[in-house]
């Protein structure tokens, strides 16, 4: 009973059935059914205003610079993306070329398709890589057209370039308003710092307590000048005259008049209260030396706003294409040959494999 069980595996696994049909509807299916795939490639970078033309043989930002690689490292993931799949199919209806009624029921999209299963479709006919010794993005689109093929990967670029405008304007412009934001608050503190000091010479009505010191002091030196003076004439005239002539009388007034004119001087520079000239002068210094640091601080701003303009227009980033989507001239996809070749190679290997496996069962057998 096993014997004929085993009798009946070997005729069925026989290289009619397990290499040559399996091989004959295969080369019927390349041959006959399956559709042509075209493809388009293009090669291309991202580049900064302000980067040097050498770069671009390296890559965005110069030679080594890992934040260029990272903006096509970034741009490869957003090739593959659902954002970029939508976008196609708003401008290019793009899953209705996927549907062509031309193409076979192997190589076309299921009517039915899931997002999800449109998207790992559309990964599976577009290839991306990135070269991240040379900075440059490897790019080969597949579609049943060539010329479609062409327009695909054109408009891929085109709206790739957009998207590149757009981030880096934005980021250019976030750093500028920020820098404009910082301009006008320093601004108000110089407005602020500018009221008070204003405010402080109204209340004191004093233009400045340190000049005005000095010109009191000036003031004292003369009239005490002035007094020792009229001091040592006094002291002249009381040699020859009397205490009450007329000479004598005048001398003394005016040592009275200066001594009080010195007395209420020194009053008026010494002050009282919260009007001590030391303590208006501390309080000036201080208004002054913040106003002086709010100017210092508003033409920092000045010049911070005057670069991040310049620099703004220097971050702005675009792509350099370095090779225009290509127009097939024959299919690329499928592989017939390989595909073929391929396939027979594994399918005499398990013919051989079977074969095998069944004559060592029967020699076990038997």
């Amino acid at each position: 009973m096993a014997k004929s069980i085993f009798v009946k595996l070997d005729r069925s696994a026989s290289l009619l059935t397990l290499v040559i049909i399996p091989f004959v509807l295969l080369l019927l299916y390349y041959g006959l059914v399956a559709s042509d795939r075209y493809t388009s490639e293009a090669v291309f970078t991202i580049k900064e205003n302000g980067s040097s033309s050498s770069s671009l043989d390296i890559g965005l930002l110069g030679i080594g610079n890992s934040s260029g690689l990272k903006d096509e490292r970034i741009m490869k993931e957003y090739l593959l993306s659902g954002d970029m799949l939508a976008f196609l199919d708003k401008e290019l209806d793009h899953r209705a070329h996927y549907q062509k009624r031309s193409a076979d029921w192997f190589s076309a999209l299921p009517a039915d398709a899931t997002r999800e299963v449109y998207l790992e479709y559309y990964r599976d006919h577009i290839d991306v890589y990135f070269d991240e010794l040379s900075g440059l993005l490897f790019v080969e689109v597949q579609a049943f057209e060539r010329e479609y093929a062409k327009r695909l990967l054109e408009t891929m670029l085109q709206h790739a370039e957009g998207v590149v405008n757009e981030i880096s304007h934005r980021l250019a412009m976030a750093q500028y308003e920020f820098v404009e934001q910082q301009l006008v608050k320093t601004q108000d503190s110089l407005k602020i710092s500018k009221q008070r000091l204003l405010e402080f010479q109204n209340r004191y009505q004093i233009f400045s307590p340190e000049q005005q010191g000095q010109s009191l002091t000036a003031i004292m030196d003369i009239m005490e000048g002035e007094l020792s003076q009229e001091k040592a004439k006094l002291k002249q005239l009381l040699g020859f005259q009397k205490s009450n002539s007329p000479q004598v009388i005048a001398s003394k007034e005016r040592i009275r008049a200066l001594t009080e004119q010195i007395i209420d001087e020194k009053r008026r520079l010494i002050g009282e209260g919260d009007e001590e000239l030391n303590d208006l002068m501390v309080k000036f210094t201080n208004l002054q030396l913040d106003l002086e640091f709010t100017k210092d601080a508003y033409a920092s701003a000045l010049a911070a706003l005057a670069q991040s303009r310049a620099e703004a227009s220097k971050k702005m980033k675009h792509l350099v294409v370095i090779s225009k989507p290509s127009l097939a001239d024959e299919a690329k996809y499928p592989e017939r040959v390989y595909i073929l070749v391929t396939a027979l190679i594994v399918l005499v290997m398990l013919f051989g494999i079977v074969r095998m496996t069944i004559t060592t069962i029967r020699e076990h057998q038997d």
